[in-house]
């Protein structure tokens, strides 16, 4: 073989390497971006970038997973989060007890009083459930039984949403006895429908189906499509009742049903129902007229 002649060699080792290097290039990079972004969101109020500081930690952990100069870099990166890991609880804490103190005060210009602890915070029959590491604030309607909507952990932002919330299940101006009557009626419905007879307990889920189809509009009934339908579902039917003081209709008295274990395995087979504006209330499975 000729001594000027080039011996082949397989590429790959090579262009591995160049990979791995490209590859742990982007790594110090990223790593080095994660590290100066703690350390800016460190500097002012840090317990108000609890959930971005926690993100770059994170991004920082993973990457170091990953990366194959762990014995290289760990060992600086880990001096530089330390500090940081060490105030998280204590930041945590000025987050929580400041979003608390601002959010009872948003509250208190739309009529609210704030009551309960971080993260399910309470007001009448609503609770607010806040994730400041998810930078979420979700509204419920009871104990966490129908979401009603969710904005970020701004408390203008949340008080409004829960006075919007409340205004539209409140603010109705539902004439309460034509609605017994046509409970009654969806009642009656469901029994023929279910081979039931009138006295029977039949499922609140069933009931309530047969109202709403009841309370549409002569133009849904003539086209049944969504830009007819009258709004009714669960959150409107637990307040309607929780509201209704008259119970008697036709000889027939209304009865609400208290759920069992049994029936508050699924959503479908139960209902809850505000007692009081405290946030108090019951769980229903059935509803019955009886005759009186």
């Amino acid at each position: 073989m000729d001594a000027t002649e080039p011996v082949e060699t397989s590429a790959e080792p090579a262009t591995d390497f160049l990979r791995t290097l490209s590859r742990e290039e982007a790594n110090l990079r990223n790593i080095r971006k994660a590290i100066r972004a703690v350390e800016r969101h460190t500097e002012n109020e840090p317990s108000s970038k609890i959930y971005k500081i926690k993100q770059e930690i994170a991004r920082i952990e993973k990457i170091l997973k990953q990366t194959q100069l762990v014995d290289f870099v760990e060992e600086d990166v880990e001096q530089r989060m330390q500090p940081v890991k060490s105030r998280m609880p204590d930041w945590e804490e000025q987050a929580q007890k400041s979003f608390g103190q601002r959010l009872e005060d948003a509250l208190k210009e739309v009529d609210f009083e704030l009551s309960g602890h971080y993260p399910l915070l309470k007001t009448m029959f609503y609770t607010l459930e806040v994730t400041l590491e998810a930078d979420s604030v979700i509204i419920w309607y009871g104990p966490q039984q129908e979401r009603l909507d969710a904005c970020k952990p701004v408390p203008d932002v949340a008080a409004k949403k829960l006075a919007a919330s409340h205004k539209k299940i409140t603010g109705r101006g539902l004439d309460y006895e034509t609605f017994l009557s046509n409970l009654y009626a969806a009642y009656k419905t469901t029994a023929r429908n279910s081979e039931k007879k009138i006295g029977e307990s039949l499922p609140v889920s069933d009931v309530l189906l047969e109202y709403a189809l009841l309370v549409q509009s002569k133009k849904f009934r003539t086209n049944p499509v969504k830009s007819s339908y009258r709004e009714y579902g669960r959150v409107f039917f637990s307040y309607d009742l929780y509201q209704l003081k008259e119970r008697t209709v036709d000889g027939h008295e209304l009865s609400l049903v208290t759920a069992t274990r049994a029936y508050t395995r699924r959503r479908s087979g139960f209902l809850w129902v505000p007692s009081n504006e405290r946030g108090d209330g019951t769980y229903i499975s059935h509803i019955r007229f009886r005759e009186v």
